[in-house]
C-alpha cells in the first residue's frame, strides 16, 4: 500500500507540475494577446471586453467542438502555432481584418514544450491548479507581504512591459538560425545590458525610473539604429506610483540573471 500511495503522489506531482509548465508557457507566448483586456466595449447597454485575439477560453471551446477528440486538437494547436493561416483559422476572415493573423511561433519552442502547452489548453487552462503537497506550508506575514509585493511587480511587468518586450511577434531566418522579433529590444538583454551599465542596483532602479517616465533617445541604451527600427518607448509617467515604479524596477533587476 506504502508502494502504490508513493506511486500515486508521484503521478499527481508531474501532473501538476506539467500543469504549471503548461501555464508558464502559456504565460509567456499566448496571455497577453488572448487573455489580457486592453479595452471595453460599451455599446448594446453592456460592458465586454476587448483583447489583441479572440479570448482563450472562447478559442478553447470552439477548438474542442470542432476537433471532437484531444488527439486532433493537440494536432491542430502545435501546427497551427508553428505554422497560423487564414485557411485554417476559427474564426475566418472577419477575425482576420480585426485581429491580424497570428505570428508564428516557430523555434520559441521545443516539441515536447509545445506539447505540454497544448495538453494545458485542452485539460488545464482555467482550472486550479490541484495541489499535491502532503502539509499546508505556513507563510509568516513579512514573507505574505513578500509574496503579495513580488506578484503584484509581476503584473506591473505584464501590463506596462511585455507585450513589446517579451512577446515574439515574428522569426527571422537570414544568417542561418532562426531569431526571434519583438517589437522593442528583448527584455532579458535590456535588463543584462543596462546592469552592466549602471554597475549597482540603486543606479539601475534610478535609471529605470526615470526612463520610464520621461524616455529620451540621449539616454537610450541601443542609440540612433534600436530608436529607428523600434521608435522610443512612449513615457509611463502617471501610470505608476512612485512606489510602483520602485517595485517594477526591483522586479526587472531580479528577474534575469547575468
Amino acid at each position: 500500500m506504502k508502494i502504490k500511495n508513493i506511486t500515486l503522489f508521484t503521478l499527481l506531482a508531474t501532473s501538476a507540475l506539467l500543469a504549471q509548465s503548461g501555464e508558464a508557457l502559456f504565460g509567456k507566448y499566448c496571455a497577453s494577446c488572448h487573455t489580457t483586456v486592453v479595452g471595453v466595449n460599451e455599446s448594446g447597454g453592456e460592458l465586454t471586453n476587448v483583447y489583441e485575439a479572440p479570448y482563450a477560453g472562447d478559442v478553447i471551446n470552439k477548438l474542442k467542438s470542432e476537433t471532437k477528440t484531444k488527439e486532433a486538437f493537440l494536432v491542430f494547436i502545435k501546427d497551427y502555432i508553428n505554422e497560423p493561416d487564414k485557411r485554417k483559422s476559427l474564426y475566418g476572415k472577419k477575425a482576420i481584418k480585426d485581429f491580424g493573423l497570428m505570428p508564428s511561433l516557430k523555434g520559441a519552442m521545443t516539441d515536447s514544450e509545445s506539447t505540454i502547452l497544448a495538453e494545458y489548453m485542452y485539460s488545464d487552462y482555467g482550472k486550479e491548479i490541484e495541489k499535491v503537497e502532503e502539509k499546508e506550508v505556513v507563510l509568516s506575514e513579512s514573507d505574505k507581504k513578500l509574496a503579495q509585493e513580488a506578484k503584484a511587480n509581476e503584473v506591473l511587468f505584464g501590463k506596462y512591459c511585455a507585450s513589446c518586450h517579451t512577446t515574439v511577434v515574428g522569426i527571422d531566418e537570414s544568417g542561418g538560425k532562426i531569431t526571434h522579433i519583438y517589437e522593442a529590444p528583448y527584455a532579458k538583454d535590456v535588463i543584462i545590458k543596462l546592469k552592466s551599465e549602471t554597475k549597482t542596483k540603486e543606479a539601475f532602479i534610478v535609471f529605470v525610473k526615470d526612463y520610464i517616465n520621461e524616455p529620451d533617445k540621449r539616454k537610450s541604451l541601443y542609440g540612433k539604429k534600436a530608436i529607428k527600427d523600434f521608435g522610443l518607448m512612449p513615457s509611463l509617467k502617471g501610470a505608476m506610483t512612485d512606489s510602483e515604479a520602485e517595485g517594477l524596477a526591483e522586479y526587472l533587476y531580479g528577474k534575469y540573471s547575468n
